[in-house]
């Protein structure tokens, strides 16, 4: 648990500016980049294995992360209080979410395990917090919870929890393909004033320093999320994060729950099957 706790805890950054300014991404590199097709992947070498960022990591970093989770989680509260949730009626119909899915909706145990998956109606990926809202909007008729809102992330993280333990097992075979290919294009692509993305911090510079920390590489990106962040001095979710990386790169934030970031989860969550989901998390 330490162990998964601790790898819980690596920061998910794009620190362009410090990168640039200490030569570790070169001027060429940049001109290279300007040449980029709209439409092309610019494939990266990976830094280092996962094994050998694991090591660097436990050595750099230590056990701190971990053994601040285990004497607690500032998250915990928020889990409590989505569990009050999923039994509290709201809406036009009367329902709450016990009243599908059983006591304190207990019967959604390892239905998490399977999101962000490809949805018929919706035409595109289904996310954990976007189900949650469709189906209060209609089958309790109660208004859809506000994006990163204490209430749709406790009720997120508790449905969550409820499949903690239990490996990833994201599809995206069939109608999902189209939109996992989207999703590691936008991974891949550089954008904003620096030129960066995703890739260039996590594939090829994983393990570099930047400031005071290491970069984490793909693993372990998407299985602890919500969590709570030392940085932001509360909870938040994997979509936030998305946010603050591509603030990081000056670049335009994407809304919460747009195509773009769904896509996103998708691919990074597709990168972390079979490891275990473990909410809620604690990173710094």
């Amino acid at each position: 648990m330490k162990t998964n706790i601790s790898i819980a805890a690596t920061m998910l950054m794009a620190p362009a500016a410090l990168l640039l300014v200490l030569g570790v991404i070169s001027p060429w590199n940049r001109v290279q980049a300007a040449t980029q097709s709209e439409d092309t992947i610019e494939e990266l070498t990976p830094s280092m294995s996962y094994e050998e960022y694991q090591k660097r990591y436990e050595k750099y970093y230590g056990d701190a992360t971990a053994r601040m989770a285990e004497e607690g989680n500032p998250a915990d509260f928020l889990l409590d209080d989505g569990k009050e949730l999923a039994g509290t009626v709201a809406g036009s119909k009367g329902k709450s979410c016990a009243s599908c899915h059983g006591k304190d909706a207990l019967q959604l145990k390892g239905k998490a395990t399977d999101y962000p998956k490809y949805n018929a109606d919706l035409k595109g990926i289904m996310t954990l917090p976007l189900q949650i809202n469709i189906c209060r909007e209609k089958q309790m008729g109660a208004e859809p919870l506000k994006y990163e809102s204490y209430d749709q992330l406790a009720l997120t993280m508790y449905i969550k929890s409820l499949s903690n333990g239990l490996p990833i097992k994201v599809s995206i075979d069939g109608p999902a393909k189209p939109f996992y290919e989207k999703g590691k294009a936008a991974y891949y692509k550089r954008r904003g004033q620096l030129n960066f993305s995703c890739a260039i911090c996590h594939v090829e510079y994983a393990g570099y320093k930047a400031r005071s920390n290491l970069i984490s590489n793909n693993k372990h990106h998407a299985d602890h999320w919500p969590s709570y962040r030392l940085k932001w001095g509360k909870t938040g979710s994997l979509q936030r994060r998305f946010r603050g990386c591509l603030k990081n790169m000056r670049a335009k934030r994407a809304a919460y729950q747009s195509e773009e970031l769904r896509n996103l989860e998708l691919y990074l969550t597709y990168i972390n099957n079979g490891d275990l989901i473990q909410v809620p998390g604690m990173r710094m």
